[in-house]
């Protein structure tokens, strides 16, 4: 068999997961834009309920990650446990749009997390055996498939809100429905022995190094869901920013984001995941650290800023995984990475709820600018950290080559 009849297959199940991410993170950012009417205005919550809102789903997937990726290990089969996923996703969005209290919602909530964090595990793990010795590109492409499909839900889910609750939550079951059969179309996937030597992820617990993975993948989620809930609040209580113009400028943020993935990990493949890692974390730091201040025409060249610098920090991120669990660490890392990660996003909201309460001014409005330069000085902190730590890996990899 000639090189071209292996690498065709290899492009095709490439595009199948690409596919399947892509329609799978639409509905992440389907509920976001219209937050505060899907539960302040519908169902007649408080900030409190908004927040959980975003951060409940994030903790039932902790919980069902590992539990996910145990029983995977037993029965390896991905068609069968993608398509599974998304359609329990589905429902789960059927039964948000039937609620009629704060409590009912959180619970089908709830459910939504159960089932997308292990989807979106399992096509990193696929997109992982599949990336080859270039694997920045590959991974990079994955990022921008899912970071494309968060992009594209923030405007249209502002644009459905606009229309009714039910439009948002019809159609992101809809959509999830759609990927569970696009994942039908992924082959059965080769096993990479490297990867899967280990199944667990094995710190060595004396070396700072090894925990910057997660560490990363923390904060990446973590300041993402204090962007969706908090400055999404921001946006409509202080900004007076509508619905519609909320999603879009998420849309700034999110779509340089994606189309940058791709080239940044194919970057990373020629110079390494050293120096975008560290360069893109101090930078996005800076940034957000501005949210509060920036003025209103500026929002936009704010987002898209912010849009680059991450993703100079998030593909080469996922090269890193990579490469740590190519070295011994195992294919159970990347869904330690995932459960780091939802503890970020879990955390982010909580964050960012007690924040808006406590920074309460007299006035009632919360002091915005504090929490976002609060947020930003942390970035910048563990991007100074990963400078000094990753910088003996990276020569010692490099060295490899």
């Amino acid at each position: 068999m000639s090189a071209a009849d292996i690498a065709a297959p290899t492009r095709a199940a490439r595009r199948a997961i690409a596919l399947a991410t892509f329609l799978t993170l639409v509905p992440l950012t389907l509920v976001v834009a219209g937050l505060n009417e899907l539960i302040l205005v519908h169902l007649g919550g408080t900030r409190a309920d908004a927040h959980a809102f975003t951060a409940v789903n994030m903790a039932t997937g902790i919980v069902s990650v590992p539990i996910v990726m145990v029983l995977f290990r037993r029965r390896p089969n991905l068609r069968a446990w993608l398509v599974g996923s998304l359609l329990i996703d589905a429902v789960a969005f059927l039964g948000m749009n039937a609620a009629g209290s704060v409590p009912v919602l959180l619970a089908w909530r709830a459910l939504d997390g159960v089932a997308h964090l292990p989807a979106v595990t399992l096509l990193m793990v696929a997109a992982n055996r599949l990336a080859g010795e270039k694997r920045g590109a590959t991974l990079g492409l994955v990022a921008t498939s899912l970071m494309t499909g968060v992009a594209i839900g923030s405007p249209l889910g502002g644009w459905l809100v606009e229309r009714g609750a039910s439009a948002v939550y019809l159609s992101g079951a809809a959509l999830l429905t759609v990927a569970a059969i696009a994942s039908l179309a992924i082959p059965p996937l080769p096993g990479d022995e490297p990867v899967m030597t280990r199944h667990r992820y094995e710190w060595k617990r004396g070396s700072l190094a090894t925990w910057m993975p997660l560490a990363f993948g923390f904060l990446d989620r973590f300041t993402i869901g204090v962007f969706v809930s908090t400055f999404t609040l921001y946006l409509g209580e202080v900004a007076r920013v509508s619905p519609s113009e909320r999603g879009v400028l998420m849309a700034l943020f999110m779509l340089p984001f994606a189309a940058l993935c791709w080239p940044v990990g194919r970057l990373a493949d020629k110079i390494g995941w050293y120096w975008p890692i560290v360069s893109g974390t101090l930078a996005f730091g800076v940034v957000y650290a501005t949210y509060g201040t920036v003025p209103h025409a500026l929002l936009p060249v704010s987002m898209v800023v912010s849009g680059f610098t991450s993703a100079l920090m998030f593909a080469p991120n996922l090269l890193l995984v990579s490469e740590f669990a190519r070295r011994g660490a195992g294919e159970g890392l990347f869904g330690a990475f995932q459960v780091a990660g939802s503890f970020g996003f879990l955390t982010g909201p909580i964050v960012g709820g007690i924040a808006v309460e406590v920074t309460r001014r007299a006035s009632g409005v919360p002091s915005y600018d504090a929490i976002f330069m609060g947020v930003g000085a942390l970035v910048i902190v563990v991007g100074a950290l990963a400078a000094l730590v990753l910088a003996p890996v990276a020569r010692a990899w490099a060295a490899e080559r």
